[in-house]
């Protein structure tokens, strides 16, 4: 059987309180996390970026995938790791926004998002603080929720 879509969507959610938690290794916890959840909802990332305070993820899903889950899984699974290294590092703000993308307007979103840092230079993520106890490695996280198939 043949299914064909093209569905795409621009996300964006933010930290509790605006405040700016995500530095360059929560980032790079968020970009794990991104990567876990495709795996497990089949949606797929075509753009993302991470500011201090918000992210922004391009995304392409086929009709019967759940972007909540997909949201739900890189925030919980950002924050678990992040929150590893140094507890209370991430905590997200309630919900997400989404917006359905044409495929005419993919390269003009994809654009926007990898601009990010030049349209908000105040909110690029810090380096890095040392950790509370460099000796802890988190591991990859997984997620232990019922595996979504897609047919």
């Amino acid at each position: 059987m043949h299914h064909a879509f093209q569905l795409y969507a621009h996300l964006t959610w933010h930290t509790w309180e605006r405040r700016g938690c995500l530095d360059e290794r929560a980032v790079g916890e968020f970009a794990i996390a991104l990567r876990n959840a495709t795996r497990v909802t089949g949606i797929r990332v075509l753009e993302s970026a991470g500011l201090a305070d918000h992210v922004h993820v391009l995304v392409s899903f086929r009709p019967n995938s759940s972007l909540s889950d997909f949201v739900r899984l890189v925030k919980s699974g950002t924050a678990y790791r992040a929150n590893a290294r140094i507890p209370g590092a991430v905590r997200w703000g309630r919900g997400f926004f989404a917006a359905t993308v044409g495929k005419r307007e993919l390269p003009r979103v994809v654009e926007y998002i990898r601009n990010q840092h030049r349209r908000h230079p105040d909110l690029i993520p810090t380096r890095t603080r040392g950790s509370a106890n460099p000796g802890r490695q988190p591991g990859d996280y997984q997620y232990r929720g019922a595996r979504r198939t897609s047919s």
